[in-house]
């Protein structure tokens, strides 16, 4: 079995981490394969959560070590180079037969080190692409260059390859030298046996629509748009609400909150830890996702899709997003909406239709059986044991 070094800029112990990373990792290495973990964890972590995530993975044979998240301009080149300086020392002390490199900053960061190590690249998004589009980043600056060549390197030299969506792949093969080697289609997917079994909305049983609106607030998501939609419904005479579940981005969820100028009583705005998620999400009528798109953003894979549905909820999303777009066609679990509509106003028969949406009998129970065939994470950790297994035997 392969001694792998896997890095990766998320923290394990951020709410991603928690859903996307640790249940990976530890697919992986009940595979048999021997991992060190690198990650960059956010300073303000409280010891005991350190130590209680460090046991967790001891207990499975896994070594983690932490790199430090401090925020601001300074602390991006820190990360970097102690990001640089550590990897390098990994690849020669532990000698891994490969690296997992898990996103675009790890990826760049590897390439820096100089380590001559094969290398898996988990393509998560087109971060450079997306840092044009919101202009963290000038497409005619030096820096582009050197970034969008190290890149392209890492892509051409990798021994393996993951993205998120059969569309992330074929803007892939589109922009980049794809290399002849094992390529995986792995979705963002959750623990589908954490849900309750669910049959119907609960809407009937009580007088409020519940919305809920979890993870990201800053942009490219955009909780303006889910706030007009609760607008939009409350103008057509619904008595609705919507919550969002958010660890950090709360500045952002009140600012769009004075932006729309809606009245308060029908938000919250909470804090969860990730344990408590799939019973948390059992109490809601339907979840909302407003993500914009872009040719680099729509090919994404929104970690909120599998979890609103593998707790039977029904899903309305701002249109744009190639998965959202595709499952509103293909399956009655998926609605989308458009950007105009939703800063227009809703007339009464999309407002009806809406409704119809949510109270559709059985909508629980097809929610979660779609989530249990697409966004399954017992799937995906398949999908990455078999990956590593065919990693190993093209470098060894």
């Amino acid at each position: 079995m392969a001694k792998v070094l896997y890095f990766s800029y998320d923290g394990l112990l951020d709410p991603l981490g928690q859903s996307q990373i640790v249940p990976y990792i530890s697919a992986i290495a009940a595979a048999g394969h021997s991992q060190t973990i690198v990650s960059y964890e956010k300073v303000e972590r409280p010891q005991e959560q350190i130590q209680l995530m460090k046991n967790k993975l001891q207990n499975i044979g896994v070594c983690w070590i932490r790199l430090e998240f401090k925020s601001g301009k300074f602390w991006v080149l820190k990360r970097f180079v102690s990001g640089v300086l550590l990897i390098r020392k990994l690849c020669r002390h532990i000698q891994p037969d490969f690296i997992h490199l898990r996103g675009f900053v790890p990826s760049i960061i590897f390439q820096l080190s100089r380590s001559r190590v094969p290398h898996l690249y988990d393509f998560r998004s087109f971060a450079l692409g997306e840092w044009v589009d919101i202009g963290k980043i000038n497409p005619s600056s030096l820096l582009y260059r050197i970034l969008n060549s190290l890149d392209k390197k890492v892509v051409r030299s990798a021994s393996g390859l993951v993205v998120l969506e059969q569309s992330a792949k074929r803007l892939l093969e589109e922009i980049y030298d794809v290399p002849n080697v094992p390529l995986k289609v792995i979705r963002t997917c959750t623990d589908v046996k954490r849900y309750r079994t669910r049959e119907n909305s609960v809407y009937k049983e009580r007088s409020t629509l519940r919305f809920v609106f979890l993870g990201g607030a800053r942009f490219p998501y955009q909780p303006d748009l889910a706030l007009r939609l609760l607008q939009c419904l409350i103008n057509r005479g619904l008595n609705c609400q919507i919550d969002f579940i958010n660890e950090r981005d709360h500045i952002f969820i009140e600012s769009a909150i004075d932006h729309v100028g809606i009245s308060r009583d029908r938000i919250k705005i909470l804090a969860s830890d990730h344990y408590k998620i799939p019973d948390l999400l059992a109490t809601y009528d339907c979840g909302f996702i407003a993500y914009d798109s872009s040719k680099w953003r729509r090919v994404c894979s929104p970690t909120k899709l599998g979890e609103y549905l593998a707790a039977g909820l029904p899903v309305i999303s701002l249109e744009g997003i190639d998965i959202t777009d595709e499952l509103s066609e293909t399956t009655s679990c998926v609605l989308t909406v458009s950007r105009e509509e939703l800063e227009g106003g809703f007339q009464q028969n999309r407002v009806d239709q809406i409704i119809r949406f949510i109270q559709r009998p059985g909508v629980g129970r097809r929610c979660q059986q779609l989530a249990r065939e697409e966004f399954n994470l017992d799937t995906a950790g398949k999908l990455y044991s078999e990956l590593y297994a065919e990693v190993e035997a093209r470098i060894l």
